[in-house]
């Protein structure tokens, strides 16, 4: 299972850490991020990529690989501590334009070890969903903070004046 991915110096496998534009939620425009190819579609020739984030949220997620040991980090060629998330995914095409290549023009990051992970069963264990779906991008909801669990100082809507 391979997709040849214009600039990159060898064709993807699932493992592989690769540089793309992924769509965020914090504002305008995409961010270079590192992500993870979780599936390669032979029958398309498309790859499904995962997002990949350093913000950590208490919690561990479902579905997520984290790489935060300098070693780790060393290997795969990444900067700083970074959390897959599988289920927030999108797939596309190997000639996509968001792939964004390095100095080197390069769009391949790093390769996870091939021992250890069983990528076809990671992808088939995700929350279905059809491919139109993934090509769309998959950005689960996160849960709202309710009153309770809201942190002390935080900006909250104004109430409505009362004139007594």
């Amino acid at each position: 299972m391979t997709a040849h991915v214009p600039g990159a110096a060898r064709p993807l496998f699932t493992g592989d850490i690769v540089s793309f534009r992924f769509p965020h939620s914090d504002g305008p425009g995409d961010k270079d991020r590192p992500c993870l190819v979780i599936h390669v579609d032979d029958a398309t020739g498309e790859v499904v990529l995962a997002y990949g984030t350093s913000i950590f949220p208490e919690k561990l997620t479902e579905f997520s690989l984290t790489v935060k040991n300098a070693a780790n980090l060393a290997v795969l060629n990444l900067v700083k501590p970074t959390r897959f998330l599988c289920k927030r995914r999108i797939r596309v095409q190997p000639s996509d334009p968001r792939f964004a290549s390095n100095s080197e023009g390069d769009v391949l990051i790093g390769q996870f070890p091939g021992e250890g992970i069983s990528w076809g069963r990671l992808y088939s264990n995700l929350p279905f969903k059809t491919p139109d779906r993934e090509r769309q991008g998959i950005h689960p909801k996160t849960a709202k903070p309710t009153p309770e669990n809201r942190p002390l100082f935080v900006r909250r809507k104004p109430r409505a004046a009362i004139v007594v």
